[in-house]
């Protein structure tokens, strides 16, 4: 299957058709990944992501039809390999750097309760986030924390970080470099491994990160290549890291292109 593939069955997006689609999608993995989640919670989540889209400006017109596959299972799945090898998240604090309107962090709330952490979504911009805030409020949901700031200009306790859309790797690092807590990890989720390893050396580095795994991910490859890497916080980070937002924007745009570090 490619990123390009769009003939699969259409599934209902109340619990049961979207566990209906983790089958199909994962048949390997599906019977560890729904005793995990809440999915009268995913659907209600799911549902808001498609009613406020529009105001919300959350996704691309291409994505508007694939929010299923494209937001809520790609989620599912790297929160599910995340666990797999950091163990329950039920005492940690996690939070999601340039989270939009929550993606992927809320489907860390989606957990069943002995699994699930503390959460904070983090984004500079109201637009997306302040329409989940609302969601949040109004169906009572407990345990998500709102922070509207730029992660490079705050230092907090996270146990774990994870981001998607949002600064390209390595530079993501550096600006969370003093969001981790010691001993904590930073987990991006990234496409193709397309990185100069001097440059990823460096930052990781200077921020007090190494990378301990790598972790393909070939369960998405209908979406295009996907993997993790497990940021360990093994050291301080270094004086004037991370640096101004102008020179980081700076250097991943002549790494990448101009405008990969908006993707």
């Amino acid at each position: 299957m490619t990123e390009t593939e769009t003939i699969h069955p259409d599934f209902s997006h109340d619990p049961d058709g979207i566990q209906a689609a983790v089958k199909y999608r994962f048949p390997k993995d599906a019977e560890q990944i729904l005793p995990l989640f809440d999915w009268e919670l995913v659907s209600l989540f799911l549902s808001f992501l498609k009613e406020k889209n529009q105001a919300g400006g959350f996704f691309s017109k291409r994505d508007t039809n694939e929010i299923l596959d494209r937001h809520v299972l790609e989620s599912i799945f790297h929160i599910y390999k995340i666990q797999s090898i950091l163990g329950s998240f039920n005492k940690m604090k996690v939070g999601d750097a340039g989270t939009g309107p929550g993606i992927p962090g809320f489907f860390f709330r989606c957990l069943i309760e002995k699994e699930r952490p503390k959460l904070v979504l983090l984004d500079s911009q109201r637009r997306k986030l302040s329409h989940t805030e609302t969601f949040v409020k109004e169906n009572k949901i407990s345990g998500v924390d709102f922070l509207f700031a730029r992660a490079e200009d705050w230092k907090t306790d996270w146990n774990l970080g994870v981001s998607r859309g949002f600064v390209p790797y390595p530079w993501s690092a550096e600006v969370l470099s003093r969001c981790i807590i010691k001993e904590g990890y930073y987990v991006p989720f990234i496409g193709k491994d397309e990185f100069d390893a001097e440059i990823e050396k460096k930052i990781l580095t200077d921020s007090g990160f190494e990378v301990t795994k790598t972790v393909f991910l070939p369960e998405l490859e209908f979406l295009g290549m996907r993997h993790i890497k497990f940021l360990k916080k093994v050291g301080s980070t270094r004086q004037g890291i991370p640096r101004a937002w102008k020179l980081l924007e700076k250097e991943s745009k002549e790494f990448y292109g101009k405008d990969r570090i908006h993707k």
